[in-house]
């Protein structure tokens, strides 16, 4: 049996100290406790770490008691009781409202390493618990919640704005038109499976319930209407320009004799050679005029916030089948209006 048992967080946060941490015997605690939790022996991490085994069972006797905070004790005169005045504080305050990399750390974000490695380098203060740090983090204004990814290929914002300025200036006059529907496209893709984790039965008895394990994804195709926030949503067999024609296609009979903006994003098959043979005086898709939002820039389309909104509507519940997922999924969608527009 393992000595320490770390969970996800405390195994990240003891990779930091091991790599960051302001003193040798923090990095030297974080290390032996990570190795203890792999199941090495005792003996060879106090070689490892040129300490007496004796020293690293202190250690784990303090990990047992205090657990995260026990890294910091012993050294710095055990500051740990420290407190941060008043002043302090307001300085804290107005270091996390720039990125830690301003302050020499590593990181692009601000989590309890670095703030804890910051704090002690400035003020010799060391809290137990890591809820003083997120503390001082929220009294800064800041939540935890996971950031948003950046496609590295997209444009600077100023270049986003300008062409979402066009885009609202080209859209300005269909949008007065009652004979012009006005939408902002998108694909999306669900995916399903049944994973079953715990019941509640009766002790000494097994309950078996009978699920598809096979995994299954569906694509769809979105127009989100402008003028009334309802959505058109319609299956795709695959996301290519011979789906997307069908889709296009389908969308205008829906609405014959109306002329159709569609507002999407550059993917390939938004382009392709095959789509443009369709449009134009004459085509199959003539009624369609197509615009293309700033490249890599996703957070503009509205209908992102849909795909969204209906994804959680249906993330907390484990249904049986991959229909009754992709039921729920457009039963959410047709069944409701939408207030995102294009901004």
């Amino acid at each position: 049996m393992t000595l320490i048992e770390l969970d996800g967080t405390e195994w990240s946060i003891l990779m930091k100290y091991k790599e960051q941490a302001p003193y040798k015997l923090m990095r030297l605690k974080a290390e032996a406790l990570m190795l203890l939790h792999e199941n090495v022996d005792i003996g060879t991490v106090a070689r490892f770490v040129d300490r007496r085994p004796s020293t690293v069972r202190a250690w784990v006797r303090d990990w047992q008691k205090m657990r995260l905070a026990s890294v910091h004790t012993g050294h710095a005169e055990n500051l740990n009781a420290s407190k941060l005045t008043a002043d302090q504080r307001a300085q804290v305050a107005q270091i996390l409202a720039s990125p830690p990399s301003e302050q020499g750390l590593p990181a692009q974000f601000w989590d309890v390493p670095n703030l804890a490695s910051w704090l002690h380098n400035h003020f010799e203060v060391v809290y137990e618990s890591d809820s003083s740090y997120h503390f001082l983090l929220h009294m800064a204004g800041m939540t935890f919640h996971k950031p948003e990814a950046v496609d590295k290929r997209r444009g600077d914002e100023a270049t986003i704005a300008k062409r979402m300025a066009e885009i609202h200036q080209e859209i300005a006059p269909h949008l007065a038109d009652p004979d012009t529907i006005v939408v902002a496209a998108d694909e999306v893709r669900i995916e399903h499976e049944a994973i079953l984790r715990r019941a509640w039965q009766m002790a000494g008895t097994t309950t078996r319930i009978e699920v598809d394990r096979q995994r299954q994804a569906q694509s769809y195709i979105g127009f989100l209407h402008q003028d009334d926030g309802k959505v058109d949503l319609r299956r795709l067999d695959w996301q290519n320009s011979d789906t997307i024609i069908e889709a296009l296609t389908a969308f205008t009979a829906a609405h014959p004799k109306k002329k159709i903006v569609i507002v999407w994003d550059n993917a390939a098959w938004h382009r392709s050679k095959a789509l443009r043979a369709h449009l134009g005086p004459g085509n199959l898709l003539e009624r369609i005029h197509l615009i293309h939002m700033p490249p890599y820039a996703p957070d503009h389309n509205p209908i992102e916030h849909v795909w969204g909104e209906a994804k959680t509507s249906i993330s907390n519940i484990q249904r049986a089948t991959f229909d009754q997922t992709r039921t729920a999924f457009e039963g959410f969608i047709r069944g409701n209006k939408f207030p995102y527009r294009l901004e």
